[in-house]
């Protein structure tokens, strides 16, 4: 028998990306941990009821042979293999309040733990909802322009400002790390972000683009993994 799910009425437009029921619910000492699919993995979301719960949530990590995690000035971290190529990682992470307040909340390395630290007090309005956001693929990195920033994109397009200003739109969501070689690999792919984009800005509809971490580590030939492609918009 699994746990109550976390409660998501409360969190802001475009935060949570969960779909359909549940995949998962279990108790953490005290604090529920619920796991919901999405169209790019899974996401976890904490809901943390009161002031006397922990404040650190911890995450074993997967490190490949001779790999560590790197905790980049963002918030993001990123599990580099033997190499120091990216072969996987983790947004920054939020939490909010009943209320859908923004709470502190950052990532911390221990060893081959990750730990999410949420920086609520007495006076936080509770239940607060914490997002590790573990859902970063092993492949790379999923990400879905807003209906804003797809205009944007549309219109960098047709005025050929070039691919160096449409990067600045299309890697604006990846954390530091992955968007040192995204810039790169946008201006070697960036025919293939005009059709979808015109067309999702014509159906007012949204942008999602799939950089595989050879993309992102390896612009000059990964970026023909990027995918872009029109999908309707949550914001």
């Amino acid at each position: 028998m699994t746990d109550a799910p976390v409660e998501t009425s409360s969190i802001p437009s475009g935060l949570f990306r969960g779909e359909g029921d549940p995949l998962l619910s279990t108790a953490v000492a005290g604090s529920t941990v619920t796991s919901f699919a999405t169209q790019d993995g899974v996401q976890t979301l904490i809901q943390i009821p009161d002031a006397s719960s922990p404040s650190e949530y911890r995450f074993p990590l997967d490190l490949p042979e001779g790999g560590e995690p790197v905790l980049s000035s963002d918030g993001a971290v990123m599990i580099l293999d033997a190499d120091g190529e990216p072969v996987s990682g983790f947004r920054a992470p939020w939490a909010v309040d009943a209320e859908g307040n923004a709470v502190p909340t950052s990532f911390r390395l221990e060893g081959q733990e990750l730990v999410q630290v949420v920086e609520f007090n007495a006076s936080t309005v509770f239940p607060v909802v914490a997002d590790p956001d573990l859902g970063v693929e092993w492949w790379g990195h999923w990400v879905r322009l807003t209906r804003g920033e797809t205009r944007t994109a549309a219109n960098i397009i047709a005025n050929n400002q070039g691919p160096a200003v449409l990067a600045g739109v299309a890697c604006g969501a990846l954390p530091g790390p992955a968007a040192l070689g995204c810039g790169a690999a946008v201006a070697l792919a960036y025919f293939k972000f005009v059709d979808p984009v015109n067309r999702a800005n014509s159906a007012g509809k949204c942008v999602a683009i799939n950089y595989p971490w050879t993309a992102l580590s390896t612009p000059q030939i990964g970026w023909v993994g990027i995918s872009v492609t029109t999908v309707n918009c949550t914001r």
